[in-house]
């Protein structure tokens, strides 16, 4: 393909507005299965983020514990809609060390481990 073609295909295809390639505004997208993704940042000091996913409107328990295995936060203890969320934890009054956050939705129960850092 000669330069100049190029130049003017690549005009043409500037012109394409989103709204013409997805004509589907109102379209919800819901999860396939419920999901629960590693804190981001990891390890962190204080604030991460802890993002999931649920298929279907259902009762969502998000619990951090220590180390040790002993209960220092509830982040969810909800009913909440399909869909994707995430959730901040400050652990600024914590002290350093590995934390697990276990999120249960209904009866599945998914674990994850991560660390906070001084």
């Amino acid at each position: 393909m000669s330069e100049k073609n190029y130049s003017r295909l690549a005009a043409y295809s500037l012109e394409l507005e989103m709204k013409d390639a997805f004509p589907f505004e109102n379209i919800q997208w819901n999860p396939e299965k419920v999901q629960l993704e590693q804190n981001y940042p990891n390890p962190f000091n204080p604030v991460t983020v802890i993002r999931f996913e649920i298929p279907e409107e259902s009762r969502v328990n998000l619990k951090i514990y220590n180390g040790l295995g002993k209960l220092v936060a509830v982040l969810k203890d909800d009913v909440m809609p399909a869909g994707s969320y995430e959730v901040a934890w400050d652990a600024s009054m914590m002290p350093g060390g590995n934390y697990h956050y276990k999120l249960q939705v209904n009866h599945r129960i998914l674990t994850k481990t991560m660390t906070l850092v001084n």
